[in-house]
C-alpha cells in the first residue's frame, strides 16, 4: 500500500514538474499567416475598425493585452513608444485589449488615457478574453506580442510575467531585425529611463522589490486555478518564513488591500483568501527581527 502510494505521489510530482516545463503559446507562432481581425477603438465612435487594414504589406507589432497589471502597462508603453521610433522604418503598431465586458474596459481606458502610450490608439476585441477566434491566443499569459512582415509572423512572445528588464530587448531585438538590422538595442535605445530613485515606494532595493513581484504576481493572476493559487501562496509562505522583509512587505501590502475597497480586483476569490489570512498572520510581533534577514 505504502509503495503504491509512494509511487502515486512520484507521479505526480513528475507530471507537475513536466506541465511546469512546457512552454506556453499564445497566438500565430513563426511562420503563420496574420490573418484579418476587427476589433473597437477605444475612444470616440469610430466603431469596429480592421486592424491589419494598410499594414498587409508592411512591418507590425501587434500587442494583445491580456491582463492589466503594473509590469504589463510598462512594458506595453515602452514598446508601443519604441513602434512609434522606427514608424519611418516602415514598422506599424496595434494595441488591443481582451475584456469580458467591453464597456468596463472602455471606461478604464479612458479614465487611465494618461498612462496609455501617445504614439497609439488602444483598440478593444469584441471577441471576449480569447480574442479573435483565428489567433488562437492563450488566456493563461498577461501579454502576447507578434512582430510580423508582409502578413507572416517573425517573432511570437507570450509572457506570463511580463518585465521591461527581462523581455524589452529581447522584443526589441526581433523588430530590429525584421526592419533589416542587426544589433540589440539597449533598454536606453528603447527609451527607458531608470527610475532616480534606489529605493522604492515600499522603501526596498530594487532587487528585493522584483523578488516579491516575482512571487506574489503568481498569487494574485486572475485566471489561476484554485491548484495554481495554493502552489503559489505556499511558495510565499515558505519564504516569508526565512526572510522577515518579504514577510513585513506581504503583510503591508495585504492590509492594505483587504481592508480597502479594492479587494476583489485582486485575483480569484482563493487567492483573496490568502491576502486576508496574511493580512492578519503575518502582523509583526514584538520579537520579530528588525534586520529584515
Amino acid at each position: 500500500m505504502h509503495t503504491i502510494l509512494r509511487t502515486t505521489v512520484i507521479t505526480l510530482l513528475l507530471t507537475s514538474l513536466a506541465a511546469a516545463d512546457e512552454p506556453l503559446f499564445s497566438g500565430p507562432q513563426v511562420g503563420e499567416e496574420l490573418r484579418p481581425f476587427e476589433a473597437m477603438a477605444a475612444f470616440g465612435d469610430a466603431g469596429a475598425v480592421s486592424v491589419l487594414k494598410d499594414a498587409d504589406d508592411s512591418t507590425v507589432l501587434i500587442v494583445f493585452v491580456h491582463q492589466v497589471t503594473r509590469p504589463s502597462i510598462g512594458l506595453m508603453r515602452l514598446l508601443m513608444e519604441f513602434a512609434a521610433s522606427k514608424e519611418q522604418e516602415g514598422l506599424e503598431s496595434r494595441l488591443i485589449f481582451l475584456t469580458e465586458d467591453v464597456t468596463d474596459t472602455t471606461a478604464f481606458l479612458n479614465r487611465a488615457r494618461h498612462a496609455l502610450p501617445k504614439s497609439s490608439t488602444p483598440l478593444i476585441s469584441p471577441d471576449g478574453v480569447e480574442g479573435p477566434g483565428a489567433y488562437g491566443l492563450n488566456r493563461k499569459v498577461t501579454l502576447t506580442v507578434l512582430i510580423g512582415s508582409k502578413g507572416v509572423v517573425t517573432a511570437n512572445f507570450a509572457l506570463v510575467q511580463p518585465s521591461i528588464q527581462a523581455d524589452a530587448t529581447r522584443i526589441g531585438h526581433e523588430i530590429v531585425k525584421v526592419l533589416g538590422g542587426s544589433d540589440m538595442p539597449t533598454l536606453r535605445d528603447m527609451g527607458y529611463k531608470e527610475p532616480r530613485r534606489a529605493m522604492n515606494r515600499a522603501g526596498q532595493p530594487p532587487e528585493q522589490d522584483a523578488i516579491y513581484r516575482q512571487k506574489m504576481a503568481p498569487v494574485i493572476q486572475k485566471n489561476a486555478t484554485p491548484e495554481e493559487v495554493l502552489a503559489a501562496a505556499t511558495a510565499v509562505e515558505d519564504f516569508a518564513a526565512k526572510h522577515g522583509w518579504f514577510r513585513q512587505r506581504v503583510y503591508q501590502a495585504s492590509r492594505l488591500i483587504s481592508e480597502g475597497p479594492r479587494l476583489k480586483q485582486y485575483g480569484t476569490p482563493e487567492a483573496q483568501e490568502y491576502l486576508k489570512k496574511w493580512a492578519k498572520e503575518f502582523a509583526p510581533k514584538e520579537d520579530d527581527p528588525a534586520d529584515g534577514e
